[in-house]
């Protein structure tokens, strides 16, 4: 904690005010991380109707938000599989927010996705994506362009559609 003081230019006991410790700040970095990605989904003027266009601009949006905030992202993937998990209440590990909770459940009311678990449909959809940016970031390769994105785009949305 006297490291993290120092980077941040404040005396330690002023971290403590804050945090009990390096994990709690850990924890606390991860919720705050988690929320501020899931609002860069979604803008207020958004049309949130049921419908693959929808469904289309969030996944642009997620692609946005890998590429404008890449550690950040690589933070919450990595903090999601340590043991530290398990010290978030679980209704902050979850993957998504109340705005896709409502979506796909409407979603799949309407007909339009498939009936099943939400935490399948948010990895079907994004999860393609996430790797492939992850993998053109380590290898150095290409990255993905329009595209590449409409591809895995439709890919995703035929694992999840009716």
């Amino acid at each position: 904690m006297s490291k993290i003081a120092e980077e941040a230019g404040v005396s330690p006991a002023t971290i403590y005010l804050y945090f009990d410790n390096k994990e709690d700040m850990l924890t606390k970095l991860f919720i705050h991380t988690k929320d501020r990605m899931g609002h860069s989904y979604f803008s207020d003027n958004m049309d949130m109707s049921v419908s693959k266009a929808t469904f289309r601009t969030i996944f642009l949006n997620h692609y946005q938000y890998i590429i404008n905030n890449i550690e950040e992202y690589i933070f919450l993937e990595d903090f999601s599989t340590s043991a530290q998990i398990s010290l978030v209440k679980p209704e902050f590990r979850v993957d998504y927010c109340p705005v896709f909770e409502s979506l796909f459940n409407r979603s799949k009311e309407s007909g339009l996705l498939q009936n099943m678990h939400n935490d399948i449909i948010y990895s079907l959809l994004f999860a393609p994506l996430s790797f492939l940016i992850k993998k053109t970031l380590n290898e150095k390769s290409h990255s993905l362009n329009t595209d590449d994105l409409m591809r895995i785009f439709e890919s995703s949305w035929k694992a999840i559609s009716k």
